[in-house]
């Protein structure tokens, strides 16, 4: 039985973190210019055929992963 709870915890969240961003242009050089869900802005690699701008994506390892719902963010403070 393993006893190191931070690394059993480690092992449950994963390093492979997926982000939720909003893409704002498709750019010539094969990136899309982004802005997360945080407010961040960014270039990361890829865009979805045929999407139409704005749309949301995942993005994992500096490129889009996956196309994310359009639902409406909201910051809740508990």
């Amino acid at each position: 039985m393993r006893t190191d709870l931070w690394e059993q915890f480690g092992d449950l969240a994963g390093a492979d973190h997926r982000y939720l961003a909003t893409v704002t242009a498709h750019n010539a050089d094969g990136t899309a210019s982004v802005t997360t869900a945080e407010g961040w802005e960014t270039r990361v690699l890829g865009a979805i055929e045929g999407a139409t701008v704005p749309y949301n994506v995942w993005i994992r390892d500096g490129r889009i992963d996956d196309t994310a719902p359009n639902f409406p963010i909201a910051e809740v403070t508990v």
